[in-house]
């Protein structure tokens, strides 16, 4: 049972690791999903396991604040090459039905008003503006 708890704990600190050495720069929208998902995933993590809930705590958040970030980053990616290409993007994830879409708005003093929108099958579940600058 350790050694399945170890092997989590270090495949959870190296994608940290990999995450944080990400080129690009990290935005609001980084932190605030990394925080709710981490938060839920530690609440989830700590009612699952009933040994230790601290333990459970720490590896569903870890998990869940991977994942928020991951999400968060395939959002502003979308977002950035709508910008630069000028055309509709859209990100579709056939397993699970989960999509994320772009679309260009607006170009104006080097910047692009860019509409994202995500969602699951036909249910739209976030929609927002952002301005992407252009370089």
């Amino acid at each position: 049972m350790y050694r399945l708890i170890a092997f989590i704990a270090c495949i959870t600190v190296s994608v940290g690791l990999l995450v944080g050495c990400y080129p690009g720069p990290s935005t609001q929208q980084h932190y605030e999903t990394s925080a709710w998902l981490g938060a839920i995933g530690a609440g989830i993590g700590a009612l699952v396991d009933k040994d230790n809930r601290w333990r459970g705590a720490v590896i569903g958040g870890s998990l869940g604040a991977i994942t928020g970030y991951g999400l968060a980053e395939i959002s502003q990616r979308a977002a950035r090459e709508a910008a630069y290409r000028r055309d509709t993007v859209t990100y579709y994830n056939r397993t699970t039905g989960e999509w994320v879409q772009a679309d260009p708005i607006d170009y104006r003093a080097g910047y692009a008003k860019v509409r994202v929108r995500s969602g699951y099958g036909r249910e739209v579940r976030e929609d927002r503006y952002e301005m992407i600058p252009l370089r």
